[in-house]
């Protein structure tokens, strides 16, 4: 990487010992709203200017800033850069990845993504991205990095001024070693934004998967003889903004019987589905096989996508079959409705069982 040209930084450079002996791992949580103290690490000679007052986020302070980090002394590793780092809170109403939440945000800032990647966690796939931003007549970078803990979402936001001499490179180190070491003073443990329940297929065997208590269960119509299905709808009425459709087999059925009659039935009910499939991922492991196909849809001009999940799960009576399904708008046209929806569907499918 040119150091004047700006490009994601994926990992430190600096050898070990001079990082532990540059940096210092700080604890913020005195005057910080319950729950959201934290600490990270920051070069040494670096100041701290705390939020007044703390507000906790929530509905009705969606984000809030926690804290401004910069170089306090002269000689501060960024001083003369005039870098700073703030952390932010943001309440996350539902279930998101942290990646899809970052990328809205920075769409919603008028931020340019210029290199992004990406991190699976124990609560969801975090994003961390290189950003710009018009600010003062001139240029600011972004190094963005995402935190989940329940519904809360943490940003460390690092700002790097643009200019013919800054080195991006060493700017960018300060914030992902921030990153790296961030910790939580108090975590939750909780994995989810909102609460997901255990919901169940019965029929000849009976199955269950996880989904959000705050999808609504409706009438599901015929299933399959010995077998059973479910309908969940993500709002209800002209408000619904997804459907997730879920169909058990008999052992020993084809799983791709269980999807091609489903698709039969939306193209009953008006869904335009097209004819083309992309695989999005195939995963074989012991006692279970998933393969999850993605198509393009429209029902009244309205363009839509449909996810489709085919399971085979292993059994001492044999392999069920079990398709799960998921009716939603495209990326394109709601965002946030398909990234609820998406990580609603991928925690049924990782849960099934």
């Amino acid at each position: 990487m040119d150091p004047r040209q700006p490009g994601l930084l994926a990992a430190p450079f600096s050898p070990r010992p001079v990082i532990e002996a540059s940096y210092m791992d700080v604890l913020v949580r005195e005057g910080l709203p319950t729950g959201t103290g934290f600490s990270l690490a920051l070069p040494k000679g670096w100041a701290l200017e705390r939020t007044r007052p703390a507000v906790a986020p929530g509905p009705d302070a969606p984000i809030v800033s926690l804290a401004r980090f910069y170089p306090g002394e002269p000689d501060a590793l960024g001083a003369r850069e005039d870098v700073e780092l703030i952390v932010w809170a943001a309440f996350l109403p539902r279930e998101i990845h942290g990646a899809d939440w970052l990328r809205a945000w920075i769409a919603s800032q008028g931020y340019r993504a210029l290199e992004s990647r990406q991190a699976l966690s124990p609560t969801g796939i975090m994003g961390d991205t290189l950003a710009a931003r018009r600010h003062n007549g001139g240029v600011r970078l972004h190094r963005l990095f995402t935190v989940k803990d329940g519904d809360l979402l943490f940003l460390i936001d690092g700002r790097i001024p643009q200019g013919p001499q800054t080195d991006h490179r060493a700017m960018q180190e300060i914030f992902l070693l921030a990153a790296m070491r961030f910790r939580l003073a108090e975590p939750t443990g909780q994995s989810f934004a909102e609460g997901f329940e255990w919901t169940e297929l019965k029929g000849e065997a009976t199955v269950r998967f996880r989904s959000s208590g705050l999808w609504t269960p409706r009438p599901a119509g015929d299933a399959p003889p010995g077998g059973a299905a479910a309908l969940l709808d993500n709002g209800v009425g002209d408000a619904k903004l997804g459907t997730l459709v879920a169909v058990l087999g008999v052992a020993g059925d084809p799983v791709a019987e269980l999807e091609r009659t489903t698709l039969a039935k939306l193209a009953n009910q008006d869904f335009v589905l097209s004819p083309e499939r992309e695989l999005m991922s195939e995963d074989r492991s012991e006692g279970r096989s998933v393969t999850v196909h993605r198509r393009a849809a429209t029902r009244a001009g309205t363009p839509l996508v449909v996810l489709s999940a085919l399971v085979t799960l292993a059994t001492p009576g044999g392999t069920l079959p079990v398709c799960l399904m998921l009716v939603t708008p495209d990326e394109a046209t709601a965002f946030e409705a398909w990234a609820i929806n998406r990580r609603a569907f991928e925690i049924a499918v990782n849960s099934l069982q």
